[in-house]
């Protein structure tokens, strides 16, 4: 896990139904927000992988399964040679 940076203060509005729920929660609202915007963007993140991925040229994509094959008969050679 990563260090810890210094936290900074912030001042935020949010439903107070789902604040409620948050407060049967947990007694950390502040490590709950936290936590939530760790996970909100991991998402995004993922998000932009995901479309980076779906929109690789044809090019790119057999560049990658070429290398894959290639790969693929390097570590069996390797594995064959340790088995002897």
């Amino acid at each position: 896990m990563t260090q810890s940076s210094p936290k900074q203060r912030i001042s935020i509005t949010v439903d107070a139904q789902l604040l409620e729920e948050v407060d049967q929660l947990t007694n950390n609202r502040s490590a709950a927000v936290e936590q939530g915007l760790r996970l909100w963007r991991r998402k995004q993140i993922e998000g932009q992988l995901r479309q980076s991925y779906q929109n690789r040229s044809p090019a790119d994509v057999a560049f990658e399964q070429e290398w894959a094959e290639f790969a693929q008969a390097q570590m069996e050679e390797i594995l064959d040679s340790e088995d002897m």
